[in-house]
């Protein structure tokens, strides 16, 4: 029996593992460096409401605050100068397009699907992945892949496709499609969590803002925070733009709807001719969300 509910990273060819990683490192780094830019910037805009000076033997008087402030501005330029030199970006976005693809190549091999039908022995099947894999790197010749030691063809992936008909069946719906469908779930629900967070967040301090105007428009002595604030609500929306909240839960939810509809058809079949084409339909509606995900974060 290789029938299994779910299939760990090391079972993966090497192609997937590195990618993967790869992606990840450049995940983590843009995304904390936004983070920490945004920051800077508000932080930047709040002190140069208020002024602190002191005298420093006969050089005076120096405002702290505007000199914090102008700290804060290069700290933010030399996060922004190490984006553009290192793209972080573009690893995320290129690893993750190489993972995704070599993780639909890997299923199609180990279930049997075309373009990998079971008929196709086992030899040749592993040489048209192979290549396969390779022409993915192809196309993103500037991804740096992660240095690990992982077999391109794993065992497990041999042993899968060497495994019966309901065997193979059975572990495509649990490990691949059930999995699948459970990891939209779960982030489609984050997102739309965290986007009506995000949003309440915006109206309250939107709010805040016109009152605080209104307030030092009639009183001179209220400060006039009007102006932090607004760089706050700029940076919470680069932050959204950056997470993009909304259109993730959407995505998500469309994909477990096609996933939903290919589990069924999935399930009906019988035959080894059938079954390739299904998985091969069943993968390309997994890639397709990748693919409009991709094209968004492109355009950032």
């Amino acid at each position: 029996m290789t029938i299994v509910d779910r299939v760990p990273d090391s079972d993966y060819p090497y192609m997937f593992q590195a990618a993967d990683s790869a992606s990840l490192a450049g995940q983590n780094s843009y995304v904390e460096t936004t983070r920490w830019r945004l920051i800077l910037l508000s932080f930047a805009a709040l002190l140069g409401l208020f002024s602190w000076q002191f005298s420093w033997g006969e050089v005076g008087p120096i405002d702290a605050l505007a000199l914090t402030g102008a700290a804060a501005f290069i700290a933010t330029l030399m996060l922004e100068l190490n984006t553009w030199r290192t793209r972080p970006d573009k690893s995320w976005y290129d690893g993750r397009a190489v993972a995704e693809s070599a993780k639909t190549l890997t299923w199609k091999f180990a279930a049997g699907g075309n373009p990998f039908p079971i008929d196709m022995g086992v030899d040749d099947a592993q040489r048209a992945l192979l290549a396969r894999l390779q022409s993915v790197k192809n196309d993103f010749p500037e991804l740096v892949l992660s240095p690990l030691n992982a077999p391109a063809i794993s065992d497990w992936m041999i042993e899968q496709r060497q495994s019966t008909f309901d065997d193979r069946k059975k572990s495509y719906l649990a490990a691949r499609i059930n999995d699948q469908k459970n990891w939209y779930t779960d982030n489609a629900k984050l997102n739309k969590r965290r986007s009506k967070q995000w949003r309440f967040t915006l109206l309250s301090l939107e709010i805040l803002g016109a009152v605080l105007s209104l307030a030092s428009a009639f009183n001179q002595d209220v400060t006039q925070l009007s102006s932090a604030i607004a760089a706050f609500l700029t940076a919470i929306v680069a932050w959204n733009q950056t997470k993009q909240h909304d259109f993730n839960a959407r995505a998500y939810s469309a994909a477990i709807h096609d996933l939903t509809s290919a589990e069924a058809k999935l399930r009906l079949v019988v035959t080894e001719e059938s079954w390739a084409r299904e998985v091969d339909d069943a993968e390309e509606a997994i890639s397709r969300e990748h693919v409009v995900w991709l094209a968004t974060r492109s355009r950032l």
